[in-house]
């Protein structure tokens, strides 16, 4: 009975049984490297994230390596002109105000016609802060020394390019401000649309014509075209703005630029002469522009033998050059003095 049982079971169960098992277990192996493959899927995602945020942090620290390159040429042009004003022996040396009686110290703070740079929101003028480098034959070289250390490639002077446009334009072998000065708006548009819709909105427009003027030496003219610029562009300003040439010689101690009626403006006054001048109620520019000599001189007498070095000869002059608004010819004027004195 047992022996027909078996041979009546089915001839393809074992077969069906096989096939099954089988089925299982590839099933297991392909759900287990199914698995596997997500996560490396995963990892590769993450990596690539990684990848991508890696690449901007290295596009930032270019960004700010040209920004201290930049600021470090300009720090260089400043350390070359110090050299050349003191081979030209156009620089005095102050005695160390470390030392000495606190009537010496005051001499020398009252003789400073320098003073800090003026601070305050109001910013009204701008006159030369550091000795001039005059050479032979010629008579505007005075005038024209302090734009000596703007070299002829750094693009930045141009208002509308910074750190990064001038990589750029550095990159496409426009690297001085000669070749900047012969390039058209539309050569330059094609340059800038190579980089991506980011730069779309900037004006190339007026680059050469202001490189023309820095390389040609005409940086009075510049700096009258950028006063009308914002960002580069003529169609934006709305006033008169602060000039690019301007801001970076600031930067560079070259120039200052003074709060509006600050008196330390003028040269042979520091910050106590320009005290004792406001408790005489002496306040503004123009105050001390229509006030005589001798009245400025008795405020110097009144406060004591340590003022009697100072001579106001020249102050109302000057005063009223910087009420009028007349840099340019305060700042040369300023240049032929010696603490205020012709």
């Amino acid at each position: 009975m047992i022996l027909l049982s078996f041979c009546s079971f089915p001839w393809w169960l074992p077969w069906l049984l096989s096939f099954l098992l089988g089925f299982l277990a590839a099933w297991g192996l392909w759900s287990k490297y199914k698995s596997r493959v997500d996560d490396l899927e995963s990892d590769i995602l993450g990596l690539r994230k990684k990848i991508s945020s890696l690449e901007g942090d290295l596009a930032s620290c270019q960004a700010r390596r040209a920004e201290v390159e930049s600021e470090l040429a300009l720090v260089k042009g400043r350390l070359r002109e110090m050299e050349a004003e003191v081979k030209l022996g156009g620089v005095g040396i102050v005695p160390d105000q470390s030392s000495g009686t606190e009537d010496d110290q005051d001499k020398i703070d009252d003789q400073d016609s320098g003073g800090n740079e003026g601070r305050g929101g109001d910013f009204s003028g701008i006159v030369s802060g550091a000795p001039s480098v005059t050479g032979s034959g010629s008579s505007d070289s005075g005038n024209l020394s302090i734009y000596a250390a703007l070299k002829e490639d750094n693009l930045q002077v141009i208002e509308g390019i910074g750190p990064k446009m001038e990589s750029i334009l550095k990159e496409n072998d426009i690297n001085s401000l000669l070749k900047l000065g012969g390039e058209s708006p539309s050569g330059l548009r094609d340059v800038l649309n190579k980089y991506g819709d980011k730069y779309r909105i900037i004006d190339p427009t007026t680059w050469p014509e202001q490189a023309e003027l820095a390389a040609t030496g005409r940086w009075e003219d510049l700096v009258e075209m950028q006063k009308s610029l914002d960002t580069g562009r003529s169609d934006r300003a709305t006033g008169t703005t602060d000039s690019k040439v301007e801001k970076i010689l600031i930067k560079m101690g070259i120039l200052k630029k003074w709060a509006k009626d600050d008196l330390r403006a003028i040269e042979g006054i520091g910050p106590k002469i320009a005290g004792l001048l406001k408790d005489d109620g002496i306040n503004t520019w123009r105050a001390l522009s229509e006030v005589s000599v001798e009245r400025i001189q008795g405020v110097l007498d009144k406060a004591g033998k340590r003022y009697q070095l100072a001579d106001p000869t020249t102050w109302p002059k000057q005063a009223g050059m910087a009420a009028d608004g007349k840099w340019d010819e305060l700042r040369v004027y300023q240049d032929h003095l010696k603490g205020g004195k012709e």
